[in-house]
């Protein structure tokens, strides 16, 4: 789950480049919502609102531009935990184990690791899918936020040697020099920030120990609280349906777009004894649901967001689902929770 302090920042962040908050938050369903209140949105809301800040912005690079600038504190419990740490190793092996406390990309779509390579420390970020779309972006929102999270913690700037991307440069690959102070280089065989390994041994200024504890264990709850233990095979496809929810995606693609052939996709998936679709429509029913809770969007808008061909459809699948209509449920006034479809076929 996305913070709502995430939210709040983007809203302000993107204010100054002429942005209302009106625009940027329609669709999202947090038009009216108290931006300051605790908690925090879906990833049908989180996606709605990148989407909206890409088309508004018409900024190709707004990736890098939010990862470059994005503050500390938005990170939430991992923030605070890196920053206590007590050394710049310390806390990004801090932030590599709990990458997915933000709810955003990180630990889903695009993973950080961390190792050395004699004197060069090597920071490689690995996306699970081809970067293109929104992939792209939280591959170079992660670029520019390892920049900025280590002047947050260390007071001081990273000593970059090189930045290798393991993708084709894109379109607006010169704006990779306003953000990324080092050469950069592109179609490598893996994205990675590489740097002088001993600033690694840095004492941070805000280093606690017992601080550092306190909140590495919210890390903990947060990770065991938001599903920690779901396989990453159904996570993965799970992202995908996310990321095309506007489409219906074949096994085939999907499997080309994890890197796996449709035989290897469906053995893992045997083997878990679930199955594609099922994955599919506990995605899109889980998709629907966030929209019909908490936007205003009509159902033929939501029909369109989900890929159907024409409202009728989306309601006979969504009764299949539930039980019930689009508007029987949006009518509901308690919502309990409805159970996996992960074994439906």
């Amino acid at each position: 789950m996305v913070s709502m302090s995430y939210v709040a920042w983007m809203v302000e962040f993107m204010a100054s480049s002429g942005i209302s908050r009106a625009a940027l938050l329609k669709g999202t369903g947090l038009e009216s919502r108290d931006l300051s209140e605790p908690g925090g949105i879906s990833d049908a809301q989180h996606i709605c609102l990148l989407r909206n800040a890409l088309q508004l912005s018409r900024d190709p690079a707004l990736g890098l531009a939010l990862g470059s600038n994005r503050p500390i504190s938005t990170f939430d419990s991992l923030g605070f935990a890196m920053l206590c740490s007590e050394t710049l190793r310390e806390a990004i092996q801090m932030g590599c184990q709990y990458q997915k406390v933000p709810g955003r990309f990180s630990g889903r779509l695009v993973f950080l690791s961390l190792r050395t390579e004699g004197d060069e420390a090597v920071l490689e970020v690995e996306a699970a899918v081809a970067p293109d779309d929104l992939v792209l972006f939280a591959v170079e929102d992660m670029l520019g936020s390892i920049l900025s999270v280590t002047r947050w913690v260390t007071g001081r700037p990273l000593p970059l040697r090189e930045i290798r991307c393991g993708y084709p440069r894109p379109a607006h690959g010169e704006s990779y020099r306003q953000y990324l102070p080092c050469p950069v280089g592109f179609d490598a065989p893996r994205t990675q920030v590489r740097f002088d390994a001993a600033f690694l041994d840095t004492r941070l200024p805000m280093a606690s120990s017992n601080a550092a504890r306190i909140y590495r264990a919210q890390c903990e709850k947060l990770i065991n609280a938001d599903g920690g233990g779901e396989d990453e095979w159904v996570r993965n496809i799970r992202t995908q349906m996310l990321l095309f929810s506007d489409r219906p995606i074949s096994l085939e693609e999907c499997a080309a777009r994890l890197g796996v052939s449709p035989r290897t996709l469906r053995r893992r998936l045997k083997e878990r004894g679930v199955s594609y679709k099922g994955i599919v429509d506990d995605a899109r029913v889980e998709l629907a649901r966030s929209y019909l809770e908490s936007s205003r969007l009509s159902v033929e808008a939501i029909a369109e967001r989900l890929g159907f061909s024409d409202p009728t459809c989306f309601t006979r699948a969504f009764r299949r689902w539930t039980g019930m209509s689009p508007r029987e449920f949006r009518k509901r006034e308690s919502r309990a929770p409805w159970p996996s479809l992960f074994g439906q076929g």
